[in-house]
């Protein structure tokens, strides 16, 4: 129940458009496999009945889970509401978002002191976090292990910049490579494979994140406030939040929802909710001279399906 729910949940922020309450019961998800006859050839599902699914599987998991797992490799109670308050969050539906954060960090809410612990090896590392750290509730890793080299993959410049030099994340997570900035900071204990499970700084930003959006500022500030005491120099935690005080609490916590969760396949649906609230963030690469833009709210936020997979059973493809 958890495993299907969190694969259906991963592929459907890729290849569904964002939920929508108006649409989402005629716009299309992915296909809800429940049987194990893989040459059954099934419909895509609603985004609605794909969502409802991942909820009822992972909301039925819970009678079954242990509250620990015996190793973070397996799912656990505190998985299942981890995974619960991401979808509810993806969902834009803030209060069950708040409630299944709060299970999840009844659980497990260690979270790692950059100034120093025991899980945070040399900041001159290439890979300076351990695997299978204090803050991982449920391990997984990402596919496509060449994107994390850190030869290769690249951080947004501007991105680098919002780092404070007081903000120890930015020698955690990051090397410098003559102008180039290359990430470092997976959860994996590894250079060049991303982390794509469950953690508690996760949750303590959607718990955030849930209470600045429900008009709760004052607890979306405390909360904010001890999780970047983990994070920054502890000297300069107050004058962090003094700065603060000419934004929003909710523009805060989705900036340090940014700066906190890179490489975890978390961004592209966060962009895909931030869109349908009217934010309006545009997307532009500039890729052998031609400039690549998406718009808000685009249907191509739908990734294209396989090619062999549409034709061979049928499906409508996304718009492309």
């Amino acid at each position: 129940l958890f495993f299907l729910s969190f694969a259906f949940y991963n592929l459907l922020v890729q290849f569904g458009p964002a939920f929508d309450e108006t649409s989402s019961s005629e716009e299309l998800g992915v296909v809800l496999r429940l049987a194990t006859d893989f040459n059954q050839v099934l419909p895509r599902s609603s985004v609605r009945d794909c969502l409802e699914l991942i909820q009822r599987n992972l909301e039925e998991s819970i009678g079954y889970l242990p509250d620990y797992p015996a190793h973070v490799m397996r799912p656990s109670k505190g998985a299942a509401y981890a995974l619960l308050s991401r979808t509810f969050l993806y969902k834009r539906d803030y209060s069950n978002a708040l409630k299944y954060s709060d299970l999840a960090l009844a659980l497990h809410s260690e979270l790692m002191d950059f100034n120093g612990d025991e899980h945070i090896l040399s900041f001159s590392s290439s890979a300076p976090i351990v695997k299978f750290n204090k803050e991982t509730i449920f391990y997984a890793t990402q596919t496509g292990p060449l994107l994390f080299a850190t030869t290769r993959g690249l951080i947004d410049t501007t991105l680098y910049r919002s780092f404070e030099d007081i903000d120890l994340r930015k020698r955690v997570f990051f090397r410098l490579a003559g102008t180039d900035v290359h990430f470092k900071g997976n959860y994996t204990g590894s250079a060049t494979l991303g982390f794509g499970g469950l953690s508690t700084n996760e949750v303590y930003l959607n718990k955030a994140e849930a209470l600045a959006y429900l008009g709760r500022d004052d607890d979306a500030r405390s909360v904010l406030r001890s999780f970047l005491a983990h994070r920054l120099e502890k000297s300069e935690v107050e004058n962090y939040f003094q700065k603060m005080d000419n934004k929003t609490v909710l523009s805060v916590v989705r900036d340090e929802r940014r700066k906190e969760l890179i490489y975890r396949n978390l961004r592209f649906g966060d962009i895909k909710r931030y869109n349908m609230e009217g934010a309006g963030i545009v997307l532009k690469r500039l890729i052998g001279g031609k400039e690549y833009v998406l718009e808000p709210n685009s249907p191509k936020y739908a990734l294209p399906l396989p090619a062999d997979w549409v034709e061979f059973t049928g499906n409508p493809q996304n718009p492309q």
